[in-house]
């Protein structure tokens, strides 16, 4: 008869405490985030409702195509896609703390996203019959954006590295203060 393997507790960790911390959230996040669950299923529900009294059966088909083409594209191209650029994004923030790369690749992504769709609206734009109905100037608009998000990304990167206790160096590697 075998005996089961037993694996030993690690001394630098207490047996009174785990050895993987989970995150802790006060009793405000968890309401917002039912609160704002909710909201998000009453609309929803609200617009599944709505559609059969204003489309006919074959918009409904051609509807849910649609739906199921952006599922697909969701799943089978962006999901990969975004993927690799963060495996590929933890190379420029090594060093920075996970809140600080989060706020990187979240920021990075988020222009990358309003990119692309700029680019479709450039693309209307130069083909249009009608000038009136593309009349901004979207790669302005989105040099606007760009410069907005990386002042707002490094502001919001300095503060959490500032309260993690973390200083930025030259080189863009964060490095831990030492008390003397």
């Amino acid at each position: 008869m075998k005996t089961p393997i037993q694996h030993p507790i690690p001394e630098s960790a207490p047996e009174s405490e785990p050895a993987v911390s989970t995150p802790k959230f006060g009793t405000g996040v968890r309401t917002a985030r039912i609160v704002l669950g909710l909201l998000g299923a009453g609309i929803a529900v609200y617009g599944l409702l709505g559609l059969p009294s204003q489309l006919g059966p074959a918009q409904l088909l051609g509807l849910l195509f649609w739906l199921a083409c952006g599922v697909l594209l969701h799943d089978g191209i962006l999901v990969p896609l975004t993927s690799l650029a963060g495996a590929g994004l933890n190379r420029f923030t090594f060093g920075l703390g996970s809140a600080s790369a989060a706020v990187l690749r979240g920021a990075l992504m988020a222009g990358a996203m309003m990119s692309l769709l700029t680019g479709i609206l450039l693309r209307a734009q130069s083909v249009a019959r009608n000038t009136s109905v593309l009349e901004m100037n979207y790669l302005t608009h989105l040099a606007w954006l760009w410069l907005a998000l990386a002042l707002g990304t490094a502001v919001v990167i300095y503060l959490l590295e500032r309260r993690a206790g973390r200083r930025l160096s030259r080189a863009g590697v964060s490095q831990q203060k030492t008390r003397s």
